[in-house]
């Protein structure tokens, strides 16, 4: 009888590995589980209702011999943020609505309350004669839910350089023992919304620092001897007389004290922020003459001047 054989070729027959089965499953359930994680794409923002605003200050319009602050303050609503750079976005998202963007620096000799700047006062009571440059700038803003407001701010000057020279004669100079001097008229006080003078406030009295010094002509001219005075002013009261008076202590004992007029050549003082300089001539007595005179007040623009 003759007998069959029957093999079975394993090959044949396909394993099945449950452990590549389990890996396809798993990676098929993660991509689910981000696909219904996944950002919302009608929407621009992580807090869609609300609102970002970003903020960009422009300081182009400043004089040449101003700086740009180290930092600056922005202020929406009652929230504030300091700043070092010129492009931020606040620190907060707002809800939809209007709001006033403020911003403004805080420089040395100036005091900030709300929106009110004023120069600081010396303990004789005079103002600051140097306060740093005061910079301002205010818009009115339309805050959107689920975006980003981007706001350029012109940035505007408030506080002008001004200096004050007295040529002096032959000689004269080793003549002076000391000088003090006061101006009036002077404005200490803005709104930093507006940037215009509050309003009632009556002109406060800044005291010149005059130091001899030497103007040096841009042409080939010899340099000339000088009394010369920095200030930096917030603007001056238009309905006030701005008089400079200056004593003068001079070497033999005796003082003179002049006083002279100011108004028409500072009337103009806040139209631009380019710094000012306005020269005059001292004139000391000599022995038997009654006292000493400033004359031919004049405005210049060239020149440097050397203070020692």
């Amino acid at each position: 009888m003759n007998r069959m054989t029957i093999r079975t070729d394993k090959r044949a027959i396909p394993t099945i590995k449950w452990s590549g089965i389990c890996q396809l499953l798993t990676i098929a359930a993660a991509i689910l589980q981000l696909t219904g994680c996944a950002k919302d794409d009608r929407h621009n923002t992580p807090h869609p209702d609300r609102g970002a605003v970003r903020i960009t200050t422009d300081w182009s319009g400043r004089s040449s011999d101003a700086s740009v602050p180290a930092s600056h303050t922005l202020r929406i609503g009652a929230e504030s943020q300091e700043v070092t750079a010129e492009t931020n976005t606040f620190k907060s998202l707002l809800p939809p609505g209007s709001y006033r963007l403020l911003a403004y620096n805080t420089p040395e000799g100036v005091s900030i309350t709300e929106n009110t700047a004023t120069v600081d006062p010396k303990d004789d009571g005079t103002l600051t004669p140097q306060p740093g440059v005061l910079f301002s700038a205010a818009k009115e803003l339309d805050v959107t839910a689920d975006d980003t407001l981007k706001v350029t701010l012109p940035m505007q000057q408030h506080i002008r350089s001004l200096t004050l020279t007295l040529q002096l004669a032959e000689g004269d100079k080793e003549r002076i023992a000391g000088t003090t001097a006061t101006l009036t008229g002077i404005a200490h006080s803005l709104d930093l919304v507006t940037g215009e003078q509050t309003t009632g406030q009556t002109g406060q009295t800044v005291a010149p620092e005059f130091k001899l010094s030497t103007i040096t002509p841009t042409r080939a001219e010899e340099e000339k001897p000088a009394l010369a005075a920095m200030l930096r002013l917030m603007g001056v009261i238009t309905d006030e007389r701005q008089t400079l008076t200056l004593t003068v202590s001079l070497k033999d004992g005796s003082v003179q004290t002049l006083v002279t007029d100011l108004t028409d050549l500072l009337k103009g003082f806040g139209g631009t922020m380019e710094a000012l300089r306005l020269d005059a001539l001292l004139n000391l007595p000599t022995e038997g003459d009654m006292g000493g005179t400033i004359t031919g007040w004049k405005e210049v623009d060239n020149g440097d001047i050397t203070i020692h």
